[in-house]
């Protein structure tokens, strides 16, 4: 059964969204060759408006099923409705995980409670971009209530400024995995909004001892599809990767 566990560390890493299936095989093998355990990918895209790209869709699954055939990587990514729950557990995704606009969707989140059930199935909740840490735990409790094997992201918070995309808030991620007892892994990517800040973030998340990143990874991020601007490429990560085993973890 795979597990994410509370004072373990844990990389998942990958392209925002799944582009073609060659970009999926060589993100898939450079990032696991660089130590990283899952490998993330868009799938289905919940953007601002509806005429903006969606992404691949039901086609990626077949993409990511073939990465983790070749390389026996583990597969993450993000669902939406009970067809993108239904598709990915069918085909043996180890992780998936409740975007921030979703967040306090609860019927959505009770949804994947129920079909994960049986444990065997990672289900990670990603903090809403407006919601406090009562209103972030009190959203993964509708998932615990039947599968245990949650763990919880922050992602950012929206603040004023125009210099990063949100604000990184290690303090409530730290508090959420204190009073919750779930792991709590940090997305510096979506935090950031820019690729120069996820390395000394990423740093600062062993540091405090909480469980893990998820790190957008593209092969060609000037070219990405999407979010361009904070994915790093394969020499970064690799470099990022090298200086993260170099940082103690204090357990939280």
């Amino acid at each position: 059964m795979p597990e994410i566990k509370r004072g373990e560390w844990t990389v998942i890493a990958g392209p925002c969204a799944a582009e073609s299936c060659e970009q999926i095989l060589l993100t898939a093998k450079s990032v696991m060759d660089s130590g990283a355990q899952y490998l993330r990918a868009g799938l289905w895209k919940p953007r601002t408006s509806a005429d903006s790209w969606q992404g691949s869709g039901d086609r990626g699954v077949e993409w990511m099923i073939e990465a983790k055939r070749q390389t026996g990587v583990k597969l993450a990514t993000e669902v939406k409705d009970t067809h993108s729950i239904d598709l990915t557990l069918k085909n043996g995704f180890e992780l998936l995980w409740i975007g921030s606009r979703s967040a306090q969707h609860y019927p959505l989140l009770e949804e994947i409670g129920k079909a994960t059930s049986d444990g065997r199935t990672i289900v990670m909740l990603k903090r809403g971009m407006g919601t406090d840490l009562k209103d972030w735990l009190g959203a993964a409790s509708y998932i615990t209530r039947h599968n245990t094997n949650v763990i919880l992201c922050e992602r950012g918070v929206r603040g004023f400024g125009t210099d990063t995309r949100n604000i990184l808030d290690l303090q409530t991620a730290w508090l959420a995995q204190k009073e919750s007892g779930l792991p709590v892994i940090i997305d510096p990517s979506h935090a950031a909004g820019r690729a120069d800040l996820i390395t000394p973030m990423s740093l600062a998340t062993k540091a405090a001892g909480l469980s893990g990143l998820i790190v957008e990874v593209h092969p060609d991020p000037a070219n990405a599809r999407t979010d361009s601007k904070q994915q790093l490429n394969f020499e970064d990560f690799g470099r990022l990767m090298n200086r993260l085993r170099q940082i103690p973890s204090l357990n939280a």
